[in-house]
């Protein structure tokens, strides 16, 4: 009988909890320890409200440069 992957949930698992990329976070997670992975995690995936705040203007600056050439052509 067929299973989902415990932690995925996506794929199909025949013969273990895990899919094949799973299994590899899972192989991953007991080399370094579940809190040195998801440390790892936060710190590389996951936006602080700083690092959020500098993503948001980054995402202003570049449209208002991108309207401002677009000003500049509209002069032409």
């Amino acid at each position: 009988m067929p299973f989902t992957c415990v932690l995925c949930n996506e794929e199909t698992c025949y013969l273990s909890n895990f899919c094949d990329d799973c299994q590899v976070i899972k192989r991953i997670t007991n080399c370094y320890g579940k809190v040195e992975v998801k440390e790892i995690l936060e710190e590389v995936c996951l936006r602080n409200k700083k690092q959020q705040k500098y993503k948001i203007d980054g995402i202003i600056k570049t449209k208002n440069e991108l309207n401002e050439e677009i000003k500049g052509l509209k002069k032409i």
